[in-house]
């Protein structure tokens, strides 16, 4: 939902409820404790019931956003469900290695994160299309369904039965069903191009609309994070990254002992902030990925924000971990296979202020451009 303000253009899009069949929400394991899921695989069929009734917007759904943590989380999330439909009953083996699974699954998510974007949107080309046939024209199924109907010879027994006025008459009926989808079709060209023309011309209105039924980000929503978009101008969009760190990083790691009985121990401070780290910063480059991906924009402003404990007060307060500015082109240049979130940072102006022991500390956010 988006709505006019004086500081921009804005959408809230904050965690929504997702069926297990998608990949959403969270699983219990069979001592009761809850496991945070990992996003599904998002391709068109998916979310096409995001935008019922808007079937021009087919070709932008189609673009896949997955990686080989979300397809084991996937694999990891059907099998639970169907020894669940069988009610099967799992073993201890099977239970420590299904966790252990898990939990591993959860780390190579935060891990790689940053490495995962969409395909690109080409409105240039989407505007440029040509339409399916010229105005005014018969278009390609009437042409079809009239060379169907001229071509038409009865058959002896047809003239005998007197059936071949039927058949004339059903051949007629199917040109009119052939004009109304050559109808159908030029109608949904003019709203793509249309659409795209919006898009490069920097229409606001439909640069939150691509966000919000497009929902390139709708895998972070599944894990428990929440998103706000602002749009400043044609070129540049602010988002606010509801983190939700709590919810997510694990606090637990998931071992085997040598027995073969499944080991959990709590994650030292250290390695649960370093996980934290890892999130927040991975999550702030998918989101500018994402966006350069699907609007022709220059700039992505994001600040990450979270929960954490004033250390003074006691009290915990909601305060900006991260705030950073992407640009197009300096993020085109960086090698996202070769450096870890964290590093990638220091090819961006940001503020961030981080101590292993203790975590993030709250900083103040970046000007608009």
């Amino acid at each position: 939902m988006g709505y006019r303000s004086n500081d921009g253009l804005k959408s809230y899009i904050w965690p929504r409820l997702s069926s297990h069949g998608n990949g959403g929400g969270s699983i219990e394991s069979d001592e009761g404790q809850q496991l945070s899921a990992a996003p599904p695989v998002f391709t068109g069929q998916a979310v096409t019931g995001v935008v019922a009734g808007f079937t021009f917007m087919q070709p932008f759904l189609s673009r896949k956003i997955h990686s080989d943590a979300c397809l084991k989380r996937q694999e990891l999330i059907a099998k639970k469900n169907s020894r669940q439909k069988l009610q099967a009953d799992w073993s201890d083996t099977d239970k420590s290695a299904f966790e252990i699974e898990w939990y591993k699954n959860q780390l190579e998510w935060i891990e790689t994160i940053h490495q995962i974007c969409g395909e690109s949107v080409d409105w240039e080309r989407l505007a440029a299309s040509a339409p399916p046939f010229r105005r005014g024209e018969s278009g390609p199924h009437e042409k079809l369904a009239e060379a169907g109907l001229a071509d038409y010879k009865p058959t002896r027994m047809q003239k005998l039965l007197k059936q071949d006025a039927a058949v004339k008459q059903e051949l007629q009926d199917q040109i009119a069903l052939a004009r109304e989808k050559d109808q159908q079709e030029y109608l949904e060209w003019k709203s793509l191009t249309d659409f795209a023309m919006n898009i490069l011309e920097g229409n606001r209105t439909v640069y939150l609309r691509v966000l919000e039924e497009i929902a390139p980000l709708e895998d972070l929503l599944a894990l428990g994070s929440g998103l706000e978009y602002t749009v400043l101008s044609a070129e540049a969009v602010e988002v606010e990254l509801d983190v939700n760190s709590g919810e997510i990083i694990p606090h637990e790691s998931r071992a085997l002992t040598e027995d073969g009985v499944l080991s959990r121990s709590r994650l030292s401070k250290e390695e649960y902030h370093e996980l934290e780290r890892k999130y927040v910063c991975g999550s702030v480059l998918r989101i500018a990925r994402e966006l350069f991906a699907l609007l022709p924009l220059t700039t992505v402003l994001i600040h990450a924000r979270d929960t954490k404990a004033n250390l003074e007060t006691g009290q915990e307060e909601y305060v900006t971990v991260l705030s950073i500015r992407f640009e197009r082109n300096a993020l085109s240049k960086v090698n996202l296979d070769q450096e870890a979130g964290p590093q990638l940072l220091t090819h961006f102006e940001h503020h961030i202020q981080f101590d292993a022991s203790t975590g993030f500390d709250p900083v103040e956010k970046l000007s608009r451009p």
